[in-house]
């Protein structure tokens, strides 16, 4: 499954759960494992559960890799590792503490 493709299922799962403010960054330049990360806010610890969880039954049944999960138990941030794709679902405290966009999106040729 091409790229675009994995994006957009991930897109559509996140935005089915009423995830919130869905960014998907291109790391392409900053990163040699992955190529997208996807950045959504969950209203509570079980909405970011339930979104993270989807994402992965989903991937899954469309048969692209599920290389790991990580917070699904009882986190504030979830994180889903496609390969590729890499998902944060996270709180909104959460997400305005760590900023993911922020630190993404450096432009690391200006160095």
């Amino acid at each position: 499954m091409k790229l675009a493709e994995q994006i957009k299922v991930v897109e559509n799962v996140i935005d089915d759960l009423k995830g919130e403010n869905i960014v998907t960054l291109n790391i392409m330049k900053q990163s040699d494992d992955m190529e997208a990360i996807i950045i959504t806010t969950g209203r509570s610890i079980q909405h970011v559960r339930g979104i993270a969880n989807n994402v992965s039954s989903e991937a899954k049944r469309l048969n692209m890799p599920v290389l790991g999960t990580e917070g699904t138990e009882s986190s504030e941030w979830a994180l889903v590792d496609l390969g590729e794709v890499v998902v944060h679902v996270m709180t909104e405290k959460t997400r305005e503490f760590y900023k993911l966009e922020k630190l993404w999106s450096i432009d690391k040729d200006e160095d």
